[in-house]
């Protein structure tokens, strides 16, 4: 038989393994919740680009050492500067949306990587693009894209640090017609309940936003133009490529 001190030992032992095994497995979980966080975070930013919400994506970006590269356009540095380069460049001068606009920016494979400490990650993804930006533009583009992007915890939260996109190709296909209505209620089945009428200013049916802004915790409106808006035609991106690509002709 083992005497007490024994035992006693062997219960430490145990104790020691047990608590080196709690602390391993809370480290796990917490970088699941990171990936969690860090996926959230991402998947807004690509709902924010499509609709044109460019402020809105500004502040998912860090506070400290913020940057932007998308294409060859060049890097731009800090939260403000990118801003400015989402707005103005990428935006045409226009916040929101116009009447009958699509701009898809579909967030695919997003591959992340917590660093151990869990102050750090990055993440590898996909973007396909769709887009008709402005509306009256004879083409409809499709490109796709791989992110490279980096995120950091900030003030007990994640942000994006940087986002960095290489382009892979752009296709502008001529197109005769884009529309929006489904077809109607059904005569002979009438619904229960009527859907949800088309929003005005955008000529179609929009979800709106469930959830809050994950950085200002502000609820995200409906991506509208101002009416004194709308004249701007916007199509910054997506013009920009298509007008460059003429150039290689």
């Amino acid at each position: 038989m083992t005497s007490i001190e024994e035992q006693i030992g062997a219960l430490r032992i145990a104790f020691k393994e047990q608590a080196a095994q709690l602390a391993a497995a809370r480290h796990q979980i917490g970088l699941l919740e990171d990936k969690n966080e860090i996926e959230r975070l991402q998947y807004t930013y690509g709902f924010l680009i499509d609709n044109r919400m460019f402020r809105e994506m500004a502040d998912l970006f860090a506070d400290e050492g913020a940057w932007i590269e998308i294409g060859e356009r060049g890097r731009y540095m800090g939260k403000e500067n990118i801003h400015r380069f989402l707005q103005e460049i990428l935006g045409g001068g226009r916040w929101g949306m116009i009447e009958n606009e699509v701009i898809n920016h579909v967030q695919q494979q997003l591959l992340i990587t917590v660093d151990d400490d869990r102050t750090h990650a990055s993440a590898r993804a996909r973007a396909e693009v769709q887009g008709n930006s402005p509306p009256d533009t004879p083409t409809f583009l499709f490109a796709d894209g791989i992110y490279e992007n980096e995120y950091v915890k900030e003030d007990g939260r994640w942000k994006i640090l940087g986002i960095k996109v290489t382009m892979t190709f752009y296709a502008a296909l001529e197109r005769a017609r884009i529309w929006f209505p489904t077809a109607p209620p059904s005569v002979d089945l009438p619904p229960d309940l009527p859907s949800d009428p088309p929003v005005e200013g955008l000529g179609r049916q929009f979800n709106p936003f469930r959830w809050p802004h994950p950085i200002t915790g502000e609820p995200l409106p409906v991506p509208v133009a101002e009416t004194s808006k709308r004249d701007i035609k916007g199509g910054g991106g997506i013009t920009q490529v298509t007008e460059g690509s003429k150039k290689l002709r």
